[in-house]
């Protein structure tokens, strides 16, 4: 039988658990027209969030059109608002004589080529030069303006995965956003959805406070909507509700084991109840729980070895000295313990680690941000490779 539980793609709305009070925050907000931002740690549901969120609006009468890019292999403005460009006409034209037709009328100072699909699944796409003329440049930067006014009807663009264009815009990133900031609040009839993945604590690094913080490029522009955490109520329902539609049994403790062990993170919770879920044949039980979180840690042993390789020593000792709940890293004491020389060197390695997105810092206390790499770290990497 095949598994109930779903990790490794995001979600169809009315399998997404909890979340109903800001999925209806972020819907209202974007059904009126309020530019809106949503971000959290890698893997917490963000898409499957946003798919709940736009079938509620698809639903409404004169619902607007919705646009979805990913901005995951974007790296600059250009290649953008061509990308832009091509997800807004696969939204309206399957044709090629309908991509002719739309490029003729919408663009007509850039006159872009359009390439046809060789295989069945492919599909067309425009193809700018990349030394358009200024008048071509920004007539393709305010496309989504031009492409409301045709349709006459508003349009809502959701950029996925968006911390990626800014970190890979280098130095000119903040004069960039802050064009880009004016350009869209100058839109009319075209919402913007921005998300991304990035800490959400209120202090220590993170793109999206880059961003969006007083003074940043985005002060203003959206309102934050937070994704509330799903209940473990919930989630232990759905855990066993999804062992007895096949016929097998799990009790509410070890549901409740599941989602604690993995603290709650979604994609962990799922990932650890499909492995039970496949070990039980008839009813679960402890020697079925502890196999299941071996064989979750040696799934991802090699990228979370390949996580350590890329850590300094000190950033190492760091580590060490969170997961062994330290919280005085300035104490001559644990700087003696831990091999971290001084206050100046213990903000550095911090700084560094959150920049990696390793931990964050919460009440001046630093935490792994990955529940099952804090896991792995302690259970095996520590018990491994430590030498002292």
């Amino acid at each position: 039988m095949n598994s109930p539980f779903q990790y490794n793609r995001p979600l169809q709305a009315t399998d997404v658990l909890g979340r109903t009070a800001c999925a209806n925050w972020l819907a209202s907000n974007l059904f009126k027209g309020q530019h809106s931002v949503v971000w959290d740690t890698p893997k917490t549901g963000k898409s499957s969030f946003i798919n709940k969120v736009l079938a509620q609006i698809l639903k409404k009468e004169q619902a607007p059109l919705v646009c979805r890019l990913s901005c995951f292999n974007i790296r600059s403005e250009h290649s953008f608002y061509a990308a832009q460009t091509n997800a807004l006409f696969g939204c309206v034209a399957n044709t090629l004589g309908e991509w002719e037709n739309l490029a003729a009328t919408l663009l007509p100072v850039s006159k872009p080529g359009i390439t046809v699909p060789n295989h069945q699944g492919n599909k067309f796409f425009l193809v700018f030069p990349d030394d358009l003329p200024l008048e071509a440049y920004h007539e393709l930067a305010r496309f989504p303006q031009t492409f409301s006014t045709h349709l006459n009807r508003p349009v809502i663009m959701v950029l996925e995965s968006f911390q990626t264009l800014a970190e890979f815009s280098g130095t000119s990133a903040r004069s960039m956003f802050q064009k880009i900031a004016e350009l869209w609040k100058s839109m009319k009839n075209v919402t913007w959805l921005i998300c991304g993945s990035g800490s959400t604590t209120s202090t220590g690094y993170s793109v999206f406070r880059e961003l969006f913080d007083e003074r940043r490029p985005f002060y203003r522009f959206a309102e934050h909507v937070p994704m509330e955490p799903i209940e473990e109520k919930e989630f232990t329902d759905y855990i066993i509700r999804s062992f007895a539609k096949a016929g097998r049994v799990i009790s509410r403790d070890y549901a409740g084991m599941i989602f604690q062990k993995m603290e709650g993170h979604p994609y962990y919770v799922q990932y650890l109840a499909d492995i039970c879920f496949s070990n039980t044949k008839g009813y679960m039980n402890d020697i079925m729980y502890q196999s299941g979180l071996e064989e979750l840690l040696d799934i991802f042993q090699q990228p979370f070895e390949s996580i350590c390789q890329e850590l300094t020593t000190p950033q190492i000792y760091f580590l060490r000295a969170v997961s062994k709940g330290v919280e005085q890293f300035c104490s001559i004491k644990v700087m003696d313990k831990y091999l971290l020389k001084s206050s100046g060197n213990v903000s550095r390695i911090r700084d560094a680690l959150e920049r990696k997105g390793i931990i964050e810092t919460v009440r001046k206390k630093p935490h792994f941000i990955d529940p099952l790499f804090r896991f792995w770290f302690e259970e095996r990497f520590c018990k491994t490779y430590w030498l002292t």
